[in-house]
């Protein structure tokens, strides 16, 4: 018998996608890992733009775990996602990678 092992997945990417490369969608491997039969949970940086913010979505539209860990500044800025399942707001970019 194979037994799949979940597993959390943490996701660093730049925060923007450059202007000639918009991230609308993701490729199909990448949705397809987004699934939580894959994983137990998505963990990133908690932007709702960007790659990482598109990676959240497809997570969660699938019924997939996101957590986000954001810096106070950036949740300040309005980037922060709305829709986690759950988001940590941390004093600083030094504590966000502890």
């Amino acid at each position: 018998m194979t037994r799949k092992s979940r597993f959390n997945v943490f996701v660093f990417s730049a925060d923007r996608a450059p202007a000639r490369t918009p991230f609308t969608s993701l490729p199909p491997e990448i949705s397809a890992a987004a699934s939580p039969s894959v994983a137990s949970a998505w963990v990133y940086g908690g932007a709702k733009v960007g790659l990482m913010g598109t990676i959240a979505d497809a997570a969660l539209a699938q019924g997939g775990e996101v957590i986000g860990v954001i810096p106070e500044k950036l949740k300040s800025r309005e980037v922060a996602h709305d829709n986690l399942t759950e988001l940590f707001v941390v004093e600083s970019m030094h504590a966000r990678k502890r």
